[in-house]
């Protein structure tokens, strides 16, 4: 089996990050977690996340350590690092970079931020930006999400060509759709196994996510001379990128060979040069 392949990336516009409620206040020796915003899904990309507080002490620009962990789902993006706030005179600070992967990006599970003041002090005032906070220590900043825009993913059926029986059914899992939404064009061929030349028979096809239905059409080959041609035009959705399937149906007189979602290595000359592809809707 092919693996789908990107055609190349490009930078999107950088998306400013939130965090779940208001600023945060963390008793000494508490833990605090809070849900992190606007990463898309399926996208991958750079994360940089900067981390801002206050130590409540008498003594102005007291600065303490608190212990960072950001989590995507069940994965450790940044694990257990003891750090300081942004305008801290003291290192290191709470500010980090990672380039978020296409399987990271694929990842299900909420992104969450878990902090806990080990400190002598409470801290109040912590966020993920400079936001509405006066004090003139604290520079501008957000944290940000700049997505890798990928182009158009060239789409690859399990397996060699499909050979399908009359009065069978059978499934192809389909890779290359990433998690993210984005516009799938599917097409597809087959022939028919009769002694008449370029006999054309309608297959059953149903594009299938997990156990839901997509999209599903009685169809044609797409060099067939009938219609309606098997052409499927959808949004994917932020859907599990691997539960994309073909469930296909042969109730013609005919068994039907060289099923694919590709002309591949197909020499009949009736058939076009096509392929069946995805691309991302990058924010």
């Amino acid at each position: 089996m092919l693996l789908g392949a990107f055609v190349g990336i490009s930078r999107a516009d950088t998306i400013t990050l939130n965090m779940e409620g208001t600023t945060a206040t963390i008793p000494k020796g508490n833990t605090v977690s809070r849900q992190i915003f606007n990463i898309p899904a399926g996208i991958p990309g750079n994360l940089s996340l900067k981390l801002k507080w206050h130590a409540v002490n008498i003594i102005p620009n007291t600065f303490n350590a608190l212990k960072v962990t950001l989590r995507h789902g069940t994965a450790i993006i940044v694990g257990d690092t003891n750090c300081f706030s942004v305008h801290s005179t003291r290192d290191p600070k709470c500010s980090f970079s990672r380039d978020i992967s296409q399987t990271e990006a694929n990842r299900a599970g909420t992104w969450t931020l878990t902090v806990t003041n080990n400190s002598g002090d409470e801290v109040i005032g912590f966020d993920i930006d400079k936001g509405t906070d006066v004090n003139p220590l604290v520079p501008s900043f957000h944290s940000l999400y700049t997505p890798d825009c990928p182009s158009t993913v060239v789409l690859d059926m399990e397996g060699t060509t499909l050979t399908l029986a009359k009065g069978n059914t059978q499934e192809r899992r389909i890779t290359g759709i990433s998690a993210a939404n984005g516009d799938v064009v599917l097409k597809m061929k087959w022939h028919s196994v009769n002694i008449i030349p370029n006999t054309f028979d309608a297959l059953r096809v149903e594009v299938m996510n997990g156990t839901n239905v997509v999209e599903s059409s009685t169809c044609f080959s797409e060099h067939s001379n009938k219609s309606p041609k098997c052409e499927f035009t959808f949004a994917s959705g932020n859907r599990p990128p691997d539960q994309w399937k073909l469930r296909i149906t042969n109730n013609s007189g005919n068994d039907v060979i060289g099923f694919d979602i590709r002309k591949g290595s197909d020499i009949n000359p009736l058939v076009p040069s096509f392929n069946s592809t995805y691309k991302a809707r990058c924010p």
